[in-house]
């Protein structure tokens, strides 16, 4: 019979697919985009890593195969070499993370535009997890050895351990190689060290026992000297740490010693004032070698306090001035303190006690004045480094300086604006010496949440009549616009790239306050990231 032609049937996908398809492949476009650097650095130290584990793999598996030790103890002299060469390379690079002076320095240079700097605590984290990680292992990988050594012959051992066994009628136990070798004993305490170092590392521990977090991280001193120790045993190989230690090392000394020359002069305390919402304004004599950018911050240590235990807060003044000043407030047990002691019923009419400083570093929010269009949230305390990016802004404006910024859009989120009275004259400042219209301010007033409550309606009607006929806020006496509610991003950096700014390819979103905040502002660009446009870079900080 005759052959019927086959009938090719295909089914369309619908429109809604193929638009969700789209979205998806767009938001991976732009995020990959927006996150090339940070992908580029962590996908090359991963695959540096794990070439190093396969190399030694190789090496124990393939050409050692017929070594003693290997055919002893099996394949756990592969696991605990591996692991134990990878765990050497992140612990030392975990030196180089916390070079904190020379990471300042870098980002001012070319490499600051190649290497993410401000995503360094978030490697430091991914370091830190691998390095627990093959510490695992490596400590696996010895217990299946000791278990297999303790089962051979005292003849047999002697020829492989002549260092570390003596001949003798009884067979080496297991209690024998944890606790009465150099390797042994030392690798016990290093399970612990970094047991308790970790623990107290956790986000838990940090916001609620700081103290603790900075004491028992104080033990990498103890950790280091221990690693050195455990591979003078010479069990299995010649000690091979200070390959991958040793450059580091060096360079988290200098950049040490460099922090160290700040900490020895006593900053005097010109003025202490107690403000609302458990504020502590702090404002003291600025260093002579002191230079730094706005949005930047310092590590302070008082002396009523402890001079060895030092915090970090945002800088709210700016670089023209003559004198320092931070903005912190009381939420754990060391900033609690603080604001007690420069109490004035506390003084006893005596001098405010002195600070040890230590800084400037570089932080991701000095760099708004890379992008044409900049968008700046602030949410409680989280104001800080804006207060001195403002205050830099109002300062060049006098100058009339230039800027490659185009526009800066300020949201304020507070619960009340005369919780931060400060924050409103630095905003009057600006508004005053704006000549060029740089600043657009947004206030948002969250105390009155409820959208149809009939005060917050009323409220809203006075201030949108007083602001129409005087050009100022009723309730702040500024000229920006103020809110009622918490904002919506989505629409205002969606109206940004669309309506307002439609020849911006990336626009910068610094946002700084409380997780829940960060996270609308976070989710808000990611959505708009699905879509063609401007690219939306969010950096941001949470306290």
């Amino acid at each position: 019979g005759n052959v019927k032609p086959k009938v090719k049937v295909r089914i369309q996908k619908s429109l809604d697919e193929q638009r969700v398809v789209r979205k998806h492949w767009i938001r991976i476009q732009n995020y990959v985009s927006n996150h090339i650097s940070e992908i580029f650095i962590t996908v090359l130290y991963t695959l540096v890593l794990f070439a190093i584990f396969a190399e030694n793999a190789y090496y124990y598996s393939v050409e050692r195969e017929h070594n003693g030790l290997r055919r002893i103890a099996g394949h756990g002299v592969m696991v605990s070499r591996c692991a134990a060469s990878a765990m050497m390379f992140t612990f030392s690079s975990l030196l180089v993370t916390m070079c904190r002076n020379f990471i300042t320095f870098l980002r001012e240079t070319f490499v600051g535009h190649y290497v993410p700097f401000d995503s360094i605590i978030a490697f430091h984290k991914y370091v830190a997890i691998w390095a627990l990680i093959f510490t695992v292992i490596h400590s696996v990988g010895h217990a299946l050895n000791f278990y297999h050594i303790s089962t051979q012959p005292a003849n047999d051992l002697l020829c492989l351990f002549s260092n570390n066994f003596r001949r003798s009628h009884e067979l080496p136990t297991f209690h024998y190689w944890c606790w009465e070798t150099v390797a042994g004993i030392t690798g016990v305490f290093l399970v612990l060290v970094v047991a308790v170092m970790y623990v107290f590392a956790t986000q838990y521990s940090r916001r609620h026992c700081f103290k603790t977090f900075w004491t028992t991280h104080q033990l990498y001193i103890v950790m280091y000297i221990l690693n050195i120790l455990h591979g003078s045993g010479n069990l299995i190989q010649s000690p091979s740490f200070h390959y991958f230690f040793l450059g580091p090392a060096i360079l988290f000394t200098l950049d040490k010693l460099v922090s160290m020359s700040r900490k020895k002069s006593d900053i005097a305390v010109i003025k202490a004032e107690l403000l609302p919402s458990d504020i502590t304004n702090l404002e003291f004599k600025r260093p002579s070698n002191f230079e730094y950018k706005a949005g930047q911050w310092c590590r302070i240590a008082c002396q009523g306090l402890g001079p060895g235990e030092y915090h970090p807060f945002t800088l709210t003044s700016a670089p023209h001035e003559d004198n320092l000043s931070l903005h912190i407030r009381a939420v754990g047990p060391w900033t609690i303190n603080l604001r007690q002691i420069y109490e004035r019923a506390n003084l006893e009419k005596s001098a405010y006690p002195q600070l040890y400083v230590d800084g400037p570093f570089g932080e991701g929010h000095q760099d708004w004045c890379r992008y044409e269009v900049s968008v700046l949230v602030g949410g409680g305390i989280g104001v800080t480094p804006f207060a001195s990016i403002l205050k830099d802004i109002a300062h060049k404006g006098t100058l009339k300086s230039t800027f490659s910024c185009k526009k800066v859009y300020f949201l304020w989120v507070t619960r009340s604006q005369k919780h931060f009275e400060w924050l409103t004259d630095i905003i009057r400042e600006v508004e005053e010496k704006d000549s060029n219209d740089l600043v657009s301010v947004h206030i948002f007033v969250t105390q009155f949440y409820r959208e149809f409550d009939l005060r917050t309606t009323m409220l809203y009607i006075c201030e949108r009549h007083f602001q129409k006929m005087s050009g100022k806020s009723l309730l702040t006496g500024l000229r920006s616009t103020t809110h009622f509610g918490r904002p919506d991003f989505l629409p205002f950096l969606q109206s940004l790239s669309t309506t307002t700014h439609p020849w911006a390819s990336k626009i910068g979103v610094f946002s700084c306050g409380p997780p829940s905040m960060t996270k609308g502002v976070e989710s808000a660009c990611t959505e708009l990231n699905k879509t063609e446009g401007a690219a939306f870079i969010h950096h941001f900080e949470n306290f």
